[in-house]
């Protein structure tokens, strides 16, 4: 049975499980971000010290002033020193932790995204869901470095710098408190907005990329109809809307950073009348107003900057949420305690199966067929018919609604799906290959088989000769999806990694429909070795390719009309006879 990972689909319970990943460092970092904060107040204060050291020159009765300023001295540079020891430690362990949960972030999501149905992938541009987990990913990681390094450091520096000033004087402390209150309470006001055009222009910027992504891997078609100005069009429209909503989401930021900054120039302005005021009552010392003037200027600047990072990590939490979408529960998944598929005998059971796509009308209705064991059965019908779903159904990659479906009278929503694929062999129509050297290609019939082993069922796919000329063998890089290599020379590898495989059930879906004669008599060499003490199933268009079936089951909307040899459907079958002289 499949153990299927489960990923909480809340934004914040989902980033709580991703920093558990490493909490101790992920405290510790929290820790120095906190004490870091503590720097400008200090700052402030040894300032004051000094100021008023300089200032007590003056006093006729001041001891060895030269001895206090050498003390202070030694003293500021030790304490910047330290301040250099806490930031470097902070980067040291930021760097052992986050480029390493980032690292789990993706095999995690990738790990749940590949257990998700067929029809999820039919969805969703490939594209569109590569950029969903590396973006969920990368905006994790902004959001803990802005959340850490900027708003949680930049909070801490409003806490102490809250008890410096009330050192100094309580009203200068209710004047910060005062500020700050507003200006939080500005931010938390309009968060959900912020949020709202936050996620709007993450999902157009995952629709580009898509856009992208889709229009390169289909460059070829847009060569031969010549459409790359329709690509272009059509490229442009979404980044027109990425445009607009970054736009929206960038102008309301500037209206609240507006205002913001108000209410900063007020809070310096009442500071410095107070300033002004309690130092002519000689209520507090000349160095006690540097500390204020430079502990609220700095922390003016900081809070100035924290608008902008709030922003940005609203963005990152858009980002993170456009992630989420991922995280749809898995539609088609093993039943609680399900078996390993056991097969001896490959006999295949449809039994009353009914099964529609989308809750439309019904593909098919009630249908039941029998094949026996090492049978080779063709599928025959013009498109849409139900061949390929009927594969689909047999190889679950989508759920019947009524029915059963058996393989040697077991149930295959009763065993698990793993068993199940291993015990099929399938043999597309368009060959794709993994961007990844020919040996790990035919391997991956077989995940622990040795060069030997592949190089015996290369031969029997009769690529090996091929393969062996080839500069890097083996270890020839195939390309995206394959293109380095024709169409047969991909089928002949598709077909050595099914014979490396060894499925007791063998599905072709027309593999050799796209092949020039030449090509196709050899991959039809290779096939007949394959197919042989097997369970066969053959979707054809070329029905010279069924001649050899046992049997051949006549699709039409969903239904077997007519089932029987070549010869038999021929003579009986006015669609098979219509199918064959097309």
């Amino acid at each position: 049975m499949i153990k299927y990972p489960t990923l909480s689909k809340s934004t914040f319970s989902l980033g709580i499980y991703f920093l558990k990943f490493d909490k101790v460092k992920i405290t510790l970092l929290t820790v120095i971000c906190i004490l870091l904060g503590m720097i400008p107040a200090i700052d402030s204060i040894l300032l004051q010290k000094i100021i008023d050291l300089i200032e007590s020159f003056s006093d006729e009765n001041a001891n060895n002033p030269l001895s206090s300023t050498i003390y202070w001295a030694v003293f500021y540079a030790f304490w910047w020193e330290s301040i250099n020891i806490a930031y470097r430690s902070y980067d040291y362990l930021y760097l052992k932790t986050m480029p390493v949960i980032k690292g789990k972030i993706l095999n995690e999501l990738y790990n749940y995204t590949q257990y998700h149905s067929h029809k999820f992938f039919q969805d969703n541009l490939a594209g569109h869901i590569s950029n969903r987990i590396t973006e969920t990913a990368r905006s994790f990681e902004m959001i803990i470095s802005i959340f850490g390094e900027k708003i949680l450091h930049k909070l801490a520096i409003i806490v102490f710098a809250l008890i410096a000033l009330y050192s100094v004087h309580y009203v200068f402390a209710t004047i910060f408190i005062l500020w700050i209150t507003v200006f939080l309470g500005l931010s938390v006001l309009f968060s959900d907005k912020i949020n709202k055009y936050s996620l709007n222009y993450a999902r157009s910027q995952s629709f580009v990329a898509g856009s992208i992504v889709d229009a390169i891997s289909n460059i070829n078609a847009v060569r031969m109809f010549t459409a790359h100005k329709l690509e272009r069009q059509h490229l442009e429209t979404r980044v027109e809307n990425a445009v607009a909503d970054e736009q929206t989401m960038q102008f309301f930021m500037f209206k609240l950073r507006y205002a913001l900054g108000t209410s900063c120039s007020i809070m310096i302005f009442i500071m410095i009348y107070y300033l002004s005021k309690l130092h002519s009552e000689l209520s507090i010392s000349i160095g006690d107003c540097v500390l204020v003037l430079t502990l609220c200027i700095n922390v003016a600047d900081d809070i100035w900057d924290l608008t902008q990072e709030i922003g940005d990590m609203f963005e990152q939490v858009g980002a993170f949420n456009q992630g989420l979408s991922l995280m749809a529960p898995h539609i088609i998944t093993d039943i609680e305690n399900a078996t390993p598929l056991d097969i001896k005998e490959g006999v295949i059971e449809f039994r009353n199966v009914t099964f529609n796509y989308h809750h439309n009308n019904n593909l098919f209705y009630n249908k039941s067929v029998l094949i026996p064991s090492k049978q080779k059965v063709g599928l025959v019908g013009f498109s849409g018919s139900g061949k390929t779903t009927f594969i689909s159904l047999l190889t679950r990659l989508h759920d019947i609604e009524e029915g059963v479906i058996l393989i040697d009278n077991q149930n295959i929503k009763n065993v698990t799906q793993d068993s199940l694929r291993k015990a099929i062999s399938l043999i597309p129509q368009e060959p794709v290959l993994f961007h990844r050297t020919i040996l790990e290609n035919i391997r991956y019939g077989k995940k622990e088989a040795t060069l030997e082993e592949v190089i015996e069922a290369a031969k029997v796919a009769h690529i090996h000769d091929v393969i062996d000329n080839l500069p890097d063998g083996y270890d020839t890089m195939c390309g995206e999806r394959g293109n380095n290599l024709s169409g047969g020379q991909r089928q002949r590898i598709i077909i050595a990694r099914a014979i490396l495989k060894n499925a007791p059930i063998l599905i072709l879906d027309e593999a050799t429909s796209s092949l020039d004669s030449e090509t196709e008599s050899l991959i039809q060499e290779s096939m007949d070795y394959l197919m042989q003490n097997k369970t066969v199933i053959v979707i054809a268009h070329r029905l010279s390719t069924l001649l050899n079936m046992d049997r051949i089951l006549v699709f039409e909307k969903g239904s077997i009309i007519d089932d029987g040899s070549h010869a038999e459907l021929l003579k009986n079958s006015k669609l098979y006879q219509k199918l064959w002289n097309s």
